[in-house]
């Protein structure tokens, strides 16, 4: 799993939930630096047999022709380019990934598809609150479609699931299906069938591993990456 910057210069961090939830599914996580040289990207993917790539700040909006939205956080430029170099490695070797929230996002640009920079100005019938608001733990409905690969892993047509972004997938990029949505039509999953496991979330499932429905997709990935369906 991919790793985050910290708040405190000079150090990377990985949230524990993240840990927790992969070791909970059967897998064991471990944790990839983006300060290392990009170069290093094919011998680290040798050792690995499925990818995760965490939550964390805004991608540059120049990947899909925009200027910075003035509520952006911004994403420490070598976390973007090690990270866009480390999913075309593991999208080129079919291995199983899995995106949550940023890496969701990444998943989409990589793609070639956009992502809406800020919620609230986004014009939509019922909308809601995706940021976190003052509840400790916002949530809201997502409705799932069953015939899908995200859908069969959980089980159910909807869920409640955790909310603590301001940006989603816009126009999606080639080759991806929404499979998920809020009630206010944001984006919330979206996947890529056509390989052994590409999917991306944009809620928090590692926040709700005692669930067994958020569980279920770490258990997704790891029972894809113990296969060996890479390969």
């Amino acid at each position: 799993m991919t790793m985050d910057t910290a708040s405190r210069a000079g150090r990377l961090e990985v949230g524990e939930d993240y840990v927790v939830s992969i070791e909970k599914a059967g897998g064991m996580p471990l944790a990839i630096p983006f300060t290392l040289d990009r170069g290093l990207i094919p011998q680290i993917v040798d050792q690995l047999e499925g990818m995760l790539f965490i939550g964390g700040d805004d991608l540059d909006p120049a990947l899909w022709g925009e200027a910075w939205h003035p509520q952006a956080i911004r994403i420490d430029p070598r976390r973007q380019q090690f990270e866009l170099a480390l999913l075309a490695e593991v999208e080129r070797r079919r291995m199983p990934t899995m995106g949550i929230c940023l890496g969701s996002q990444l998943m989409n640009v990589h793609r070639g598809g956009s992502l809406h920079q800020f919620l609230p100005d986004l014009k939509r019938e019922n909308a809601i609150e995706h940021r976190k608001a003052e509840r400790e733990r916002p949530e809201h409905p997502v409705e799932i479609e069953l015939d899908s690969v995200v859908g069969r892993a959980i089980g159910k047509g909807q869920i409640v699931a955790n909310t603590y972004h301001k940006q989603a997938a816009s126009r999606m990029g080639r080759g991806l299906r929404v499979v998920a949505r809020a009630p206010d039509g944001v984006i919330e999953a979206f996947e890529d069938a056509s390989l052994p496991l590409f999917v991306a979330i944009q809620w928090h499932p590692e926040r709700l591993n005692d669930r067994e429905e958020h569980l279920a997709l770490f258990r997704l990935l790891v029972d894809k990456a113990r296969c060996g369906e890479a390969r």
